[in-house]
């Protein structure tokens, strides 16, 4: 499924917010406790999109299928790391979540390489994400992508793996 990709705007709050409790179920059934302490609430999500680093993926009727935050100014949780692959100048996706009715079709890798283009157009050669440790979907998908798992990070007390993929010596689309 091609997806257009554009700036979320605060009108989609209720469309994003759908999506994001969707994936908090779909994380819950496979016994995940990523995202289960409700997180991401609304307010963050509305502060993505105040701050202009939310992001929609459209289907063809113009329905959002997909969100992500995609920041150009780093996370600060990323210092507990010193062994990255990566020049410090990097972009983070953070919040990526597909509508639960269409996972496995693509939406979150066009997310990842939207996110890797908007990197590159603002001379950033870098790109940093982490998951939950037992989000073995989403590890697969950046290991398909290229990423390099780095280390393990963390969100008050909670364990993440951190990946990392140099633009300039890998290709994601």
């Amino acid at each position: 499924m091609q997806t257009l990709i554009r700036r979320a705007e605060i009108a989609d709050i209720k469309h994003i917010m759908h999506i994001v409790h969707g994936a908090q179920r779909s994380l819950a059934a496979l016994g995940i406790d990523q995202w289960q302490d409700g997180y991401p609430a609304e307010d963050v999500i509305v502060s993505d999109i105040e701050q202009g680093v939310g992001y929609v993926a459209c289907d063809d009727h113009g329905d959002i299928v997909g969100y992500a935050a995609i920041i150009l100014t780093g996370e600060e949780a990323y210092l507990q790391i010193d062994s990255w692959h990566t020049p410090p100048h990097y972009v983070v996706v953070h919040r990526l979540c597909v509508d639960d009715t269409l996972r496995r079709h693509g939406i979150a890798q066009q997310l990842m390489e939207h996110a890797s283009h908007h990197a590159l157009q603002h001379g950033i050669r870098a790109m940093r994400i982490d998951t939950h440790r037992d989000n073995i979907g989403m590890q697969r998908l950046l290991q398909k992508m290229g990423f390099r798992g780095v280390g393990s990070i963390y969100y008050d007390g909670d364990e993440r793996i951190a990946y990392d993929l140099n633009l300039d010596l890998d290709n994601i689309s």
